[in-house]
């Protein structure tokens, strides 16, 4: 991992010193019934379990290995435990999961004594050019889509991205726990979903398609929003204070309080060549959906529902490839541009981010043993984020794994709306 003079990040290959996965085995006491009474949380693994973790960080050696992997022999044999992470600069969801599959695909074909050479080929790609090759080569200006990215800079987001990788995965880890979120597992089944579109169906445009992310999303967003209070919530006298503030804001022209829906978008199903070259590098572009905060905050009525789920898909079909391009632009001209949120006062007043990875298949991850019984991030991961990923098979639906800072995580597991929709697991 090197970093160019411009600040950008860049793999080198060097093929007389290839970097290697960094592989550990340990075989701990715990028993796969105990971990799975516990609900499979990683704390009931012996501490340090996780070395494979969401931070770029260098080895013993000075060395940031770009594959990590962990592998927890458990007690009696009874099954393992496998933290893995491959750095996001170089793969994305897609890249991590077929990776992933490569991998136990051989290791069932070992077990059962199969010659490699019965496994298909499988073209894959990691040059970024391919990326550069389905994208218009005349793009239009930047829209106002896009300045919702645009944050301004300064010195330290400049200094933090010009600085190598190993210093850099020393300052976020020794931040990390400043930002310590809560951790908490949600279930959204297959029926809530369709009642969801049941109560909303009337209030949703003919020929409108909502999907299933479109609804989460939604719940997120409203939930979020709605943790920062609600006119509904404020005593008389609070209610005549925020609509004389709100009066004196619109006649001194101050824009209003904005809350962004922050979607992480895949470029594969905008742009077919990277299907057909089987590319793997990261391949995601962010879209913020702005929406006005005080809208939100109103009362939760079926078309307030419908409103804010078509305004996501909406938002989310006109992600094309002029959009992608001009994304890509945005990165390759300001390289701190991915810090700037994190360090500097946005548009918004409130954000909810999101990443669906439901659809990669984690459940079909068999390494011989049969299929894993349960997939998650690890705890921790993000700051203030939620990540969709496919129920097990057992179950049909979706769990939500919110990491989130612990005040809004009291919030969700307290509101009504959200609730009624989701189910704790952990």
């Amino acid at each position: 991992m090197k970093r160019t003079k411009s600040g950008l990040l860049q793999v080198d290959i060097d093929k007389n010193n290839l970097n290697l996965p960094e592989y550990k085995e340990t075989y701990c006491d715990v028993h796969f019934d105990k971990l799975k009474t516990a609900g499979f949380d990683s704390t009931a693994l012996p501490d340090h379990a996780e070395t494979a973790g969401p931070i770029m960080l260098e080895n013993a050696n000075g060395v940031i290995k770009l594959v990590n992997i962990h592998v927890h022999r458990l007690k009696d044999n009874s099954g393992v435990a496998i933290f893995a992470s491959i750095v996001h600069a170089v793969v994305d969801e897609a890249g991590f999961s077929t990776f992933m599959k490569r991998w136990s695909t051989i290791c069932k074909l070992m077990a059962s004594d199969g010659l490699l050479a019965s496994i298909p080929k499988q073209s894959i790609s990691n040059n970024r050019a391919d990326i550069g090759e389905c994208l218009p080569k005349s793009r239009t200006l930047p829209g106002s889509r896009l300045d919702t990215l645009r944050v301004q800079g300064g010195v330290l987001s400049r200094w933090i991205a010009r600085m190598s990788p190993q210093l850099r995965g020393k300052l976020f880890s020794a931040l990390g726990g400043l930002f310590a979120s809560a951790d908490s597992h949600y279930f959204i089944s297959r029926q809530m979903l369709n009642q969801f579109r049941s109560t909303i169906d009337e209030f949703i445009p003919e020929k409108q398609q909502i999907s299933d992310n479109d609804i989460i999303m939604t719940l997120l967003s409203i939930v979020t929003a709605r943790s920062l209070g609600t006119p509904q919530a404020q005593c008389p006298t609070g209610k005549r204070i925020a609509r004389a503030r709100s009066a004196v804001g619109r006649m001194l022209g101050k824009p209003p309080k904005l809350f962004g829906t922050i979607i992480a978008v895949s470029m594969r199903p905008r742009c077919q060549q990277l299907v057909d070259s089987g590319y793997c590098g990261n391949a995601v572009v962010p879209l913020a959906v702005s929406s006005l905060l005080s809208e939100l905050q109103t009362p939760v009525t079926p078309d307030l529902l419908a409103k804010v789920a078509v305004k996501i898909r909406n938002e989310v079909d006109a992600v094309d490839a002029d959009y992608i391009g001009q994304v890509v632009d945005l990165v390759n001209q300001v390289p701190d541009y991915y810090l700037r949120p994190m360090l500097y006062n946005t548009q918004y007043t409130k954000t909810a981010f999101a990443t669906n990875l439901s659809s990669m298949g984690w459940y079909e991850i068999d390494f011989g043993g049969g299929a894993p019984e349960w997939v998650s991030f690890k705890e921790g991961s993000f700051a203030s984020a939620a990540v969709i990923l496919p129920a097990p098979p057992s179950l049909d639906g979706y769990m939500v794994h919110m990491m989130v800072p612990k005040k809004l995580d009291k919030y969700f597991r307290k509101s009504r709306l959200w609730t009624s929709n989701a189910e704790l697991v952990r």
